[in-house]
């Protein structure tokens, strides 16, 4: 027997424009944003506005990588608060330089992650870790409370530090830190 009330997926027409649904999350669209219809402007508090051409203007823009890892420059959501998302774009370098300029900004705010260059100590007490640290923006010193959940290894070798405040720090490859700096690792890992 044959059940009427079901009903099939959509299926994308290949136009990247398109929304889709998929079966698991049959309530959340993806929209697949155009480019050359966006505008992305400065509030006068400084945050970001985007404009959909013909369309609608966000006051407020929230920008997330959706794989900040393996492809940053590409699929970038673009929300409306936290929870709302208004699209994704595929493409970025395709938006005009001024707008590009303010969606990198932003990227940059959101992803603010320095690169650890060396590592003078990591001093244990009372469960939380102070580092000592060398980045590409200066020497930091911050505090890390239960290395196993804020320290997170990317294979083969990279790792992603989180402070106490939220603020992350990168190691693109533990192995070619100088001998002191990789035994600071070893040591606490």
């Amino acid at each position: 027997m044959q059940n009427n009330n079901v009903k099939e997926p959509k299926i994308p027409s290949g136009n990247p424009s398109e929304s889709t649904q998929s079966p698991e999350h049959s309530n959340y669209l993806h929209r697949y944003l155009d480019a050359s219809e966006l505008t992305f402007t400065r509030c006068p508090v400084g945050t970001a506005r985007l404009e959909i051409q013909n369309e609608v203007c966000h006051l407020r823009v929230i920008v997330r990588r959706l794989m900040p890892l393996s492809n940053p420059d590409k699929y970038i959501s673009l929300a409306a608060d936290e929870d709302t998302e208004i699209g994704i774009l595929k493409n970025p370098t395709d938006l005009a330089p001024e707008s590009l300029k303010i969606l990198n900004d932003e990227l940059d705010k959101r992803y603010f992650t320095p690169t650890i260059k060396k590592i003078y100590r990591v001093k244990e007490q009372f469960g939380i870790h102070e580092w000592e640290v060398k980045t590409e923006r200066g020497q930091v010193k911050f505090m890390v409370r239960g290395l196993n959940q804020n320290i997170k290894q990317v294979p083969p070798a990279r790792l992603f530090v989180t402070d106490v405040k939220g603020n992350r720090y990168d190691i693109p490859d533990y192995r070619e830190l100088d001998a002191k700096s990789f035994h600071q690792i070893q040591r606490h890992l």
